[in-house]
């Protein structure tokens, strides 16, 4: 079956990073053909772990579903070698994530392009505190101390020149706003807030089509390969 051509009784099995969730759950409450299963955000940290995490869900559902998508990007090599085993998979062609919160892999190349020292929050990194300013004070404080916690975390991000807040519409902006705003003030950078209340790429996810200029299809037993990015 063309991807292209998303019949509405497919069963699909979504696997995707907890940082979509807002976004996901808001569009599969009432789908009943859509399963989702969520996988700790923190992989991003360990991508060479994800592919087997991932690969663990594909095995158990294969064959019990109509079609497996991924909700993940290339995310530094981390879906590598994921197999699709027995039927066919979605994958989006995006390297990164933000991606699909701005829409599609172009909108992000060309927000990357004109603004390269972004660093993007979304409601599922403030939800669970993977601001800079929350992972400074639940992770790097009680590991270093504030002085050094603050340190590092400023040297990690000295080459950063905007927070840039993605208003996707699931979640109520005032309390995300300051968030943003408070770690652009501590970390002197520019704030910038882009509103994305479509939702067009997760759209896609959970209901298809699946382009080719946005999606990747893997035969059953095709295997992710980093070229297939490029």
């Amino acid at each position: 079956m063309n991807p292209e051509q998303t019949r509405v009784h497919d069963r699909i099995a979504l696997i995707a990073c907890q940082v979509m969730e807002p976004e996901i759950e808001k569009l599969t409450l009432e789908q009943s053909h859509v399963k989702t299963y969520y996988l700790d955000q923190n992989l991003h940290r360990t991508p060479k772990d994800m592919a087997g995490q991932i690969q663990e869900i594909v095995d158990r559902i294969d064959g019990t579903i109509d079609r497996i998508v991924l909700g993940y990007g290339l995310c530094s090599n981390g879906i590598v070698g994921v197999n699709a085993r027995t039927q066919e998979m979605i994958v989006p062609r995006c390297h990164d994530c933000i991606a699909f919160f701005l829409g599609s892999p172009q909108a992000y190349l060309d927000d990357f392009h004109s603004r390269p020292g972004s660093y993007y929050l979304t409601p599922g990194w403030i939800a669970e505190r993977k601001d800079p300013l929350g992972i400074i004070e639940d992770e790097y404080v009680p590991r270093y101390g504030r002085e050094t916690a603050e340190w590092a975390k400023k040297e990690e991000l000295k080459h950063y020149t905007h927070i840039v807040l993605v208003n996707t519409g699931v979640a109520e902006l005032e309390p995300m706003r300051k968030v943003a705003i408070e770690n652009a003030q501590f970390f002197k950078m520019e704030y910038l807030e882009i509103e994305r209340e479509s939702r067009e790429f997760f759209m896609k996810l959970v209901h298809g089509p699946y382009p080719s200029d946005d999606f990747i299809t893997l035969s059953p037993g095709e295997e992710i390969r980093q070229e297939m990015f490029i």
